[in-house]
């Protein structure tokens, strides 16, 4: 049914939305509390995406302005469930999605997603009985949160009838991944923040692309071999390139 179509396409899109927003939560508190310091490029960039991606509202200070007021900010946003911020609504919109295609879906399916949802607010609850929840408990929340999100796309990926149902879900993942990686590339572009070897590593993090790229160029910041793995390489399903070419095939096959 056309309902059920919509569900199942919205289905996809907040499943790309929470992973995409997972990711960048965890990147943005590892930056702000690795060893190294970040640089003001990356800085930039890391608020200039927190607040495109509703991670903070445009009114906090910038992580170079105010970096723990931000980051405080950041945790606190993450178990928000109105106002379309932060990983909290969107795992929520993903549950509500889900529940109206349940016959679409496996019981573990299912299951995974509730249990993704419970685990995000249960966690940051008991953290906040003992006081404000900290960086290193928020990414540990996020970290497991993330893998429960692994197995929801896994089973979207390879335990769904490939019918236009699936396509359309398939669609909007891939509309979403599309739309939040390119503009996280041109931003960093904007700031420059590729120029340092920090911003390099987080754009490598940040498209999960990380263990390919060392694994074709060793050690090596050039920006050729970076624009090859993230824009052009049609065997990487994280670069621009692949999700272009696969989202053409899925609107041809509808």
């Amino acid at each position: 049914s056309s309902r059920s179509a919509e569900n199942l396409f919205w289905l996809g899109r907040y499943t790309e939305r929470t992973e995409n927003n997972l990711r960048l939560a965890r990147l943005t508190l590892n930056c702000l509390h690795g060893e190294d310091q970040p640089s003001a490029p990356l800085l930039a960039w890391l608020g200039q995406m927190a607040v495109a991606n509703t991670l903070v509202l445009p009114t906090v200070p910038t992580p170079a302005q105010a970096p723990r007021v931000f980051e405080r900010a950041l945790i606190d946003s993450l178990t928000s469930s109105s106002g379309a911020t932060s990983v909290g609504f969107y795992l929520r919109a993903l549950k509500l999605a889900a529940s109206t295609v349940r016959d679409r879906l496996s019981q573990e399916h299912w299951r995974i997603i509730t249990w993704t949802e419970d685990v995000l607010f249960s966690s940051f609850a008991r953290q906040r009985e003992h006081g404000d929840c900290g960086a290193q408990q928020a990414l540990d929340i996020l970290r497991n949160c993330s893998d429960h999100m692994a197995a929801i796309t896994g089973s979207q990926t390879d335990r769904m009838t490939r019918d236009d149902g699936w396509r359309l879900l398939s669609i909007g993942r891939h509309i979403e991944r599309l739309s939040f990686l390119s503009s996280a590339l041109e931003r960093a572009l904007d700031c420059r923040s590729l120029d340092g070897d920090s911003g390099f590593e987080a754009m490598l993090a940040l498209f999960d692309s990380a263990i390919t790229f060392h694994a074709q160029f060793q050690r090596s910041r050039d920006m050729a071999a970076l624009v090859d793995l993230l824009v052009i390489d049609r065997d990487n399903p994280r670069s621009l390139s692949w999700v272009a070419h696969t989202l053409r095939g899925r609107l041809a096959k509808l």
